[in-house]
């Protein structure tokens, strides 16, 4: 499904990541082997950075991914679990970890969507929350939050995600079904450089090779061999920096200057929108949103409270009761 949006001289093409296709893995540049950046259950890569609490999300519509931020939260897309843009939730959502000698398939119990998603990329709150029936294994990772507001512009960030895989001269083209992939790259610009909300965070997937695939006209594009983008299946799903979630993967974004319904070339090597060399990605701030994800409750904590209001409505009655009984002696 592609929709166009007018930013200033510029059209991006806004692609659902996730739409109607199943999971398959992020797509790395050409010369890398697709399925050389697989992590099954890896628990040492880039690092000391766990790929453990990295989920599959599927409904009976789509394929995403998503990550674990508690015991029973799952940090994910709006669109990824809601269908006519927010007007309806999915049904029957399950989530899919990875674990030593296996996998795990969960229930999802409720969605919490940030009020803000209405079907508009550019404003930034494209996010959704979904509570586990149970608890996640013991082995997922449980992730933090970045809360910090400043971009981090060439540092670089770990991408992470069940999508399409390919490469940049070539595209995504469905290597590795089902795998969970990693890979690094960097932002580059927020969306307030389009006219869109600051809480899209947006990179590109450059090529030194294709120097017209700069779309962004950075003075040192970043270039690293490992360097990755995002596809169809990996909305949802994380990016990292220094350990932390920083972004929610949102769309996949191609410069039109012409503003044709497919992407140009330049600054793409192809004039289709599926990941080729020269186009961009964007993510949904998770700072920007801290708001929206740290209000929604998980079911124990949400049990603990009303355990807690009942005991303290218990210990005002026994008070009560007790200096009623001292006043009548």
């Amino acid at each position: 499904m592609k929709r166009a949006l007018n930013i200033n001289s510029l059209v991006l093409l806004g692609i659902l990541l996730c739409y109607a296709w199943p999971a398959h893995a992020i797509v790395v540049r050409t010369g890398v082997d697709p399925n050389s950046v697989v992590i099954p259950g890896d628990n040492d890569f880039f690092g000391a950075l766990s790929m453990s609490g990295v989920v599959e999300v599927t409904n009976n519509v789509e394929s995403c991914s998503g990550a674990l931020i508690g015991n029973f939260s799952v940090l994910t897309a709006g669109h990824c679990v809601t269908s006519a843009f927010g007007a309806g939730l999915y049904t029957h959502p399950q989530v899919t970890f990875l674990v030593p000698g296996g996998y795990v398939v969960q229930d999802v119990s409720s969605i919490a969507v940030d009020p803000t998603w209405n079907g508009d990329f550019s404003l930034g709150g494209d996010l959704a929350v979904m509570q586990l029936s149970q608890a996640a294994p013991a082995s997922a990772t449980r992730y933090s939050l970045y809360t910090g507001m400043a971009l981090p512009t060439s540092s670089p960030i770990v991408l992470a995600g069940f999508g399409l895989s390919g490469t940049g001269d070539a595209g995504a083209n469905g290597y590795g079904y089902g795998s969970l992939r990693a890979g690094t790259n960097e932002y580059a610009v927020t969306g307030a450089s389009f006219g869109w909300s600051s809480n899209v965070l947006i990179g590109q997937f450059y090529d030194v090779n294709h120097p017209s695939t700069n779309g962004l006209g950075l003075a040192s594009p970043y270039s690293s061999s490992d360097e990755v983008t995002t596809a169809f299946g990996d909305s949802g799903g994380p990016t990292f920096y220094n350990g932390q979630i920083i972004g929610v993967h949102d769309v996949l974004i191609c410069l039109t200057p012409k503003g044709s319904e497919s992407c140009s070339v330049p600054p793409s090597v192809s004039i289709y929108n599926d990941s080729f060399y020269g186009q961009l990605w964007g993510d949904v701030s998770v700072a920007g949103n801290a708001a929206f994800i740290e209000g929604v409750p998980e079911p124990r904590s949400a049990v603990l409270t009303m355990l807690g209001l009942s005991l303290a409505g218990w210990r005002r009655w026994r008070s009560r009761g007790n200096r009623s009984r001292s006043s009548s002696h």
